[in-house]
């Protein structure tokens, strides 16, 4: 075995486990946003599934471009060799459309659609501000619920307008067993979870 096969072997192996991975990640988000949570562990959770589809797409296909050609290549007679080399090339050429979409919406998923903003108070309570990356204009609060998880409370239009909502310097007060969020000129009630 060529050093390159065991690597193309290990490539594909890499990209199996990152297929996994983001399949239990991506799980996890959707079962907790049915019941309104966000996962989250430094970033959102599905971005870190998004990361780990990247990944697999390139851990993939560099693995395949390693191992199809060696493999071909033991074939021992010439025209069913050609042959194969011919139809796996139409066939990742006809492939290459589809898995370049998926890419790309892997990307945009791993690179975050949208800003997710962290803000702590000084008692170390802390909301998630999401915004959408579009146009703004769909922000959403989140608190704390579990170590992994905020629970959607409310929108909040009001700080949609002007700068973004990362852009402003926004504050947590939690005053009198309520948070209020600070953003630019606007305060907002954020109604605190059961």
């Amino acid at each position: 075995m060529k050093r390159r096969e065991i690597w193309g072997i290990a490539l594909l192996v890499t990209a199996a486990l990152c297929a996994w991975a983001y399949h239990f990640i991506n799980g996890a988000y959707r079962s907790a946003a049915r019941e309104g949570l966000l996962l989250y562990v430094g970033i959102p959770g599905h971005s870190i599934a998004s990361w780990f589809l990247v990944v697999a797409f390139l851990s993939g296909a560099a693995g395949l471009s390693l191992l199809l050609p060696a493999l071909i290549g033991r074939i021992p007679r010439k025209i069913p060799r050609r042959i194969v080399g011919w139809i796996t090339g139409m066939a990742a050429a006809a492939a290459a459309p589809y898995f370049g979409l998926m890419f790309l919406f892997a990307a945009l998923g791993a690179f975050g659609i949208g800003d997710t903003v962290k803000i702590v108070a000084a008692d170390g309570t802390s909301v998630l501000v999401s915004q959408d990356w579009f146009d703004g204009d769909s922000v959403v609060i989140y608190t704390e619920h579990d170590e992994f998880h905020y629970k959607r409370v409310r929108d909040a239009p009001e700080i949609s307008r002007g700068p973004r909502v990362k852009d402003q310097d926004c504050q947590l007060d939690s005053a009198d067993g309520e948070l209020q969020l600070l953003c630019g000129d606007q305060r907002l009630m954020v109604a605190v979870g059961p």
